[in-house]
């Protein structure tokens, strides 16, 4: 049985107050790896802009066992590719992986799992876009354009961002 261990989200306003960027994740435990052990996966649901202003939104996961992220659309079913980072590039997850496990029964529960915390961040502004819940932002450690739930794991926001194609893009300020 999956269990929400984690949650944890960061989203970036662009100046005309528009979402340039969401990331929603969690911490599945009770995840099982190809021996039958237990651990514990991370999944991302991602929204961004990418040229023209149109949305775009991902479904990420990272595998426990052999740190790939896996990705694919939040409509979910299959994963559309996997990467891994080049030994010289560490930590941009830019090498694309030939030969990666299929969509599982846990994959489908996960993303069911994130499906139901949708509503406590977000919601359809008047221009059908997703946008972030007032009273979400009200909660979060913010500054001018960003916000983010206290104890976030900048290291998914830096592993994912890369693999996107949004015109916002984040990365490790100690390994830029």
């Amino acid at each position: 049985m999956l269990k929400l261990s984690e949650t944890g989200f960061f989203c970036d306003i662009n100046d005309s107050g528009r979402l340039s960027s969401a990331f929603l994740y969690v911490c599945v435990d009770g995840c099982l790896d190809s021996e039958g052990e237990e651990v514990e996966e991370v999944f991302v649901l991602a929204y961004g802009y990418s040229g023209a202003q149109s949305q775009f939104d991902f479904l990420f996961k990272r595998h426990s066992t052999n740190g790939l992220w896996y990705y694919t659309d939040s409509s979910g079913g299959e994963w559309k590719g996997a990467r891994t980072y080049p030994k010289n590039a560490y930590p941009l997850y830019t090498e694309e992986v030939a030969g990666f496990q299929g969509w599982s029964q846990q994959d489908l529960s996960a993303q069911q799992i994130l499906e139901g915390l949708w509503e406590d961040y977000f919601y359809f502004d008047e221009n059908e876009e997703v946008a972030v819940l007032s009273t979400v932002l009200d909660q979060l450690d913010k500054n001018e354009t960003t916000a983010y739930s206290e104890g976030f794991d900048m290291d998914v926001l830096w592993d994912v961002s890369p693999i996107t194609n949004f015109t916002a893009q984040y990365s490790d300020p100690d390994n830029t």
